[in-house]
């Protein structure tokens, strides 16, 4: 799947507020001290966790469900003469020029 012009600029907003909020929250434990950033990050962890779980779930279900690319349209092309050519391909099958079937040769 490539990623739109859109899809990118909301990943690096994300990543932008992201590191807004860790670098805000630093400054904050750092301002409370060791004893109640201690407490908060006690209780605000199981959260979070759990709000990383529910991503990683959202994540895996969208990527199981993405559709599988169309595979590539069967070519076939001939001409004739002496040398005559023949060459058709399908997927993982090429067949080429100057081929042989049986004793004929």
């Amino acid at each position: 799947m490539a990623m739109t012009q859109t899809t990118r600029r909301w990943l690096w907003a994300g990543g932008a507020a992201l590191g807004l909020a860790m670098a805000v929250m630093g400054a904050y434990f750092l301002y409370v001290g060791l004893d109640r950033s201690n407490q908060l990050a006690g209780i605000s962890g199981p959260f979070l966790s759990l709000i990383g779980i529910g991503l990683s779930g959202v994540s895996i279900a969208q990527a199981r469900s993405t559709t599988v690319p169309p595979s590539a349209p069967q070519r076939q092309s001939q001409s004739s003469g002496n040398n005559s050519v023949n060459f058709q391909s399908a997927q993982d099958i090429n067949i080429g020029n100057n081929n042989k079937i049986g004793d004929q040769g």
